[in-house]
């Protein structure tokens, strides 16, 4: 799909109007890993936005996540506010961060 910002607008646009009540969108962010080659086929068109699904879903509850650090996700969410998950390289590199016998004893066995 050359350009999929307008089949997941239309999505958050229905889940918006159709379900007021649903309790947030969780988006993946564009990264450098998710750029694109320019039509004329020279470099990259950079980092691409998805400012329009945050502005069309509103005040709701918007959790993104990207290639954030702390400080990064610090100024992402005062500048956009919403929330950040970290999903991406906590769940790859738990063991790195936290040993498993953290989590362990957090669940008392």
């Amino acid at each position: 799909m050359p350009d999929p910002l307008p089949t997941f607008a239309e999505v958050v646009k229905r889940i918006r109007v159709g379900h007021p009540d649903f309790a947030y969108i969780h988006v993946l962010e564009p990264t450098t890993h998710h750029t694109h080659a320019k039509p004329d086929g020279e470099g990259e068109t950079g980092k691409d936005s998805n400012k329009l699904l945050r502005d069309i879903w509103g005040d709701g509850a918007y959790i993104t996540n990207s290639d954030f650090g702390r400080d990064s996700a610090i100024e992402a969410v005062e500048k956009e506010g919403g929330l950040v998950s970290f999903a991406r390289h906590f769940i790859s590199n738990v063991s790195k961060r936290f040993p498993l016998s953290i989590f362990i004893d957090a669940l008392g066995r």
